[in-house]
C-alpha cells in the first residue's frame, strides 16, 4: 500500500507547478514510511510513497520503469491474482526482473492495454505513462477502495491519493459550496465531489487518458444488473457458491510478506473473515475495541467468543475518554475534507494500536451494503412489502412528541428509530431512500445556516438525483438500494475512513467482500436470497452456520457507534476550540452559519447535548477543518 502524486503539464506554465512534487509527496509521508521516489522530466512528474506489503526488495521501489524505459508506473494497491497474470505473460515470451505485483501490472497494460484493467483482482490506484506517445493513464478499482483525486485546469493535469496531496501544488482553494451542504446532509461529501472546487474523485471502475491536452474518461467495469429470479439459482446452489467465493476471496488476501492480521468486532461479517483466515493463516492475530463503562456501545464480548472459538491470538483494546482525548486531533488532522462519521476515531485507535502488530489488517466493509445489513434496509424490505404493524405505529404517532431518543440507551435509540420510521413511512421510495441517507433532516438544515447560503438550487436537485437514481418505484427487490449503496455511502463514507484512518498508521486493510467476483455473483441474485422482513444477510448466515458460534449466527446488527456525548461532548480541548475561536466576529465573517445555531453548538456544562449530538459533532469537525485548511493556511 502506497501513495502517489503526479502532474502532466500542458505548457511552461503547468510546468512550473512541478517544482512542489517535494512537499506534495511529504504528504503522503504516512501512507508509504518506507520508500520514496520520483521520476521527472519535461512535463511530467510523478511520487511514490511505498508501504512495502509484496516483494519487499528494493527492486520493486517506485515510480517503476519497463526495461525499455518507455513505460513509468505509479502504484498503490494491491492486485491478488498477479501470479497467474504473470504466468500467462512468461508463456507470451515477456520476462520478469522482480516478483511484484507492479511490474506484473504494468507489463500486462503493455501487452493488453486498457483490457488488462478487466482481469485484476484487487484494489487498486494507478497511473501510467507512454514517454513515447506522451500518454498518461489514470486509473482506480472497480468500488473505489483505494482513493485517487484529480485536478484539471488549462495548464495541468494533477493527480495524487489524498486530498492534502493535490492542494500542495499551490492551486486555487475555492470551497464548493454545494458539497458543505451536502456534507452536513450525510455527514461526509459524496463521492462524486469534493469539498472544493476543481478537485475531483476518480468515479470507481473508470480510468482517464490524458494525450494532446484532450483528457476522455473511459469505463472499464459496470455493475451487474439484476435482471430477474428466473435467471438465478437455487437458494440453496447460491449459498454453496457464496461460501466458495468468500473462501477464495479471503484466500487470495492472505498473500503478504509482511504480518497479517485481522479486525473483529464480533458482528457477522468479521467473525466469517476471521474463521476462513484461521484455517489458512497460523496463529492469526485479531484485533477489537469496547468501551470502559459504557455497555451499549461495547461488542468486545461477542469478539472475545468468535476469537476462542477460532482459537486466535486475539487483542483487545478498552478505549477510555482519554484514548479519545490523545488522538482526537491526531485523526482530525489527517483527513483533509470535512468527514463527520465519528466511528472514524475508533477505527484510527484500532489502526495506531494493531500496527504495532502487524502491517496488514482484513475487515468485513462491504458486506451491510450488498447483504442489506443497515437498519434502513430492514425498514425498507418492511415499506416495500407492508410488512410493519400500521396501527400500532399510528399509536406511536400520537405518543412521539412526548418520548426522548438518545443513542446512549436501548429504549432511546429504539425511539429514534421508530420516530424516523414514523416520518417517512408515507413517501415513495426513491424520497424515502434520500431520506434514510440524511443525518440532518432538510427541516434542521435551514436553521443551520444563513439564508443566503442554503437555499434550493437547481444544482442541488441535480445532487440529489446522483444520490437516488439507481431507486425504482413499485418494485419488492431490494438490488436497487444495495445499488445505490455501492455507489454512494460505499466509497463515500465507509472505504474512505477505513482507508483514511489505516494509512494514517501505515497500515494497509484488504476487504474480501469487495472482490468483484463475489460482488457480481451477489448482485445478479434476488434480494430475498439476502434480506427479508425477518432475516438479514440470510445467504450468509446460512453459508457459515456450521462454522460459526451460535452466539455470533443469532445476535443482532450492530453499528461501529461511538460515545458521542460522554467522550467527545465533555473533551475540554473540543470545547475550548468552540468557545475560543469560533467567536462571533469569526462566525459573521466566515458567513456560513446562523448566529443561533453556532450558538447552539457551544458546549455547556450541562450533562447532556441540547442539540443532535451528530450534528453537534459534524459541526465541530467542519469548523476545526475550516480554520486549519482555509483560516491558517491563507496567512
Amino acid at each position: 500500500m502506497c501513495g502517489i502524486s503526479g502532474i502532466l503539464a500542458f505548457n511552461q506554465v503547468g510546468a512550473f507547478y512541478m517544482i512542489n512534487l517535494a512537499k506534495s509527496l511529504d504528504c503522503l509521508a504516512q501512507r508509504g514510511p518506507d520508500a520514496r521516489g520520483t521520476y521527472i522530466e519535461d512535463l511530467y512528474a510523478v511520487g511514490h510513497r511505498r508501504l512495502s506489503i509484496i516483494d519487499t526488495d528494493s527492486r520493486s521501489n517506485q515510480p517503476m520503469k519497463d526495461e525499455t524505459g518507455r513505460y513509468i508506473i505509479s502504484f498503490n494497491g494491491e492486485i491478488f491474482n498477479f501470479k497467474s497474470i504473470k504466468e500467462k505473460l512468461e508463456n507470451e515470451g515477456i520476462a520478469f526482473h522482480t516478483n511484484s505485483d507492479t511490474e506484473v501490472l504494468l507489463k500486462s497494460y503493455i501487452s493488453k492495454g486498457p483490457k488488462a484493467f478487466e482481469e485484476l483482482v484487487g484494489f487498486f490506484a494507478f497511473t501510467i505513462f507512454d514517454t513515447q506517445e506522451k500518454e498518461l493513464i489514470v486509473c482506480r478499482d472497480r468500488y473505489g477502495i483505494k482513493p485517487l483525486l484529480y485536478y484539471q485546469d488549462e495548464d495541468k493535469f494533477l493527480f495524487a491519493s489524498e486530498m492534502k496531496s493535490i492542494m500542495a501544488y499551490n492551486v486555487a482553494k475555492t470551497i464548493d459550496k454545494g458539497s458543505v451542504l451536502q456534507y452536513f446532509q450525510f455527514n461526509y461529501v459524496p463521492p462524486q465531489h469534493a469539498i472544493y472546487e476543481d478537485v475531483h474523485k476518480l468515479t470507481p471502475g473508470t480510468y482517464i487518458k490524458i494525450k494532446n491536452k484532450k483528457v476522455s474518461h473511459h469505463t472499464y467495469y459496470q455493475l451487474p444488473l439484476y435482471t430477474g429470479a428466473s435467471k438465478a439459482p437455487s437458494y440453496e446452489n447460491a449459498v454453496q457458491e457464496f461460501k466458495q467465493l468468500m473462501e477464495q476471496s479471503v484466500v487470495d488476501r492472505l498473500v503478504a510478506d509482511v504480518p497479517l492480521g485481522s479486525f473483529l468486532s464480533g458482528g457477522l461479517d468479521s467473525s466469517i473473515i476471521t474463521g476462513i483466515a484461521s484455517k489458512h493463516y497460523d496463529n492469526l492475530h485479531t484485533f477489537s475495541i469496547g468501551y470502559e463503562g459504557l455497555a451499549v456501545f461495547d461488542e468486545s464480548e461477542y469478539a472475545l467468543a468468535a476469537a476462542k472459538h477460532f482459537n486466535t491470538k486475539h487483542h483487545v483494546f478498552q478505549l477510555s475518554a482519554k484514548d479519545f482525548s490523545d488522538n482526537v486531533f491526531k485523526a482530525l488532522d489527517y483527513i483533509d475534507e470535512p468527514f463527520a462519521d465519528s466511528a472514524m476515531l475508533p477505527m484510527y485507535i484500532l489502526s495506531q494500536k494493531a500496527s504495532a502488530y502487524l502491517k496488514v489488517a482484513l475487515s468485513g466493509d462491504g458486506a451491510d451494503e450488498l447483504l442489506g445489513g443497515y437498519n434502513k434496509h430492514d425498514a425498507e424490505v418492511k415499506f416495500r412489502s407492508g410488512n410493519y404493524p400500521q396501527t400500532l405505529l399510528s399509536m406511536f404517532h400520537l405518543f412521539s412528541p412526548f418520548l426522548r431518543e438518545s443513542r446512549n440507551s436501548k429504549l432511546g435509540n429504539l425511539i429514534r428509530r421508530l420516530k424516523k420510521f414514523d416520518a417517512i413511512k408515507n413517501m415513495n421510495s426513491t424520497d424515502r431512500y434520500y431520506s434514510m441517507c440524511l443525518t440532518t433532516p432538510p427541516g434542521i438544515l435551514k436553521n443551520v445556516f444563513v439564508p443566503s447560503f442554503y437555499k434550493e438550487t437547481l444544482e442541488q436537485q441535480e445532487r440529489k438525483r446522483e444520490v437516488v437514481h439507481h431507486i425504482r418505484e413499485k418494485t419488492l427487490d431490494m438490488n436497487d438500494v444495495f445499488r445505490s449503496d455501492l455507489f454512494t455511502v460505499l466509497p463515500g463514507d465507509m472505504l474512505y475512513k477505513t482507508d483514511m484512518m489505516s494509512m494514517a498508521n501505515g497500515l494497509e486493510v484488504r476487504v474480501p467482500f469487495l472482490d468483484h467476483r463475489l460482488v457480481d455473483f451477489l448482485m445478479k441474485l434476488p434480494s430475498s436470497y439476502k434480506i427479508d422482513s425477518e432475516r438479514r444477510k440470510k445467504i450468509a448466515r446460512d453459508a457459515f452456520s456450521d462454522v460459526l458460534p451460535d452466539v455470533i449466527i443469532k445476535r443482532k446488527k450492530k453499528g461501529f457507534d461511538v460515545p458521542v456525548q460522554d467522550y467527545l461532548y465533555k473533551n475540554e480541548e473540543i470545547r475550548n476550540f468552540l468557545t475560543s475561536t469560533l467567536t462571533s466576529q469569526f462566525i459573521e465573517e466566515q458567513g456560513l452559519f446562523n448566529k443561533d445555531f453556532a450558538q447552539s453548538m457551544v458546549p455547556s456544562k450541562r450533562k447532556s447535548i441540547q442539540s443532535d449530538p451528530h450534528l453537534w459533532w459534524a459541526y465541530f469537525v467542519f469548523q476545526y477543518w475550516y480554520k486549519k485548511n482555509i483560516i491558517d493556511r491563507s496567512k
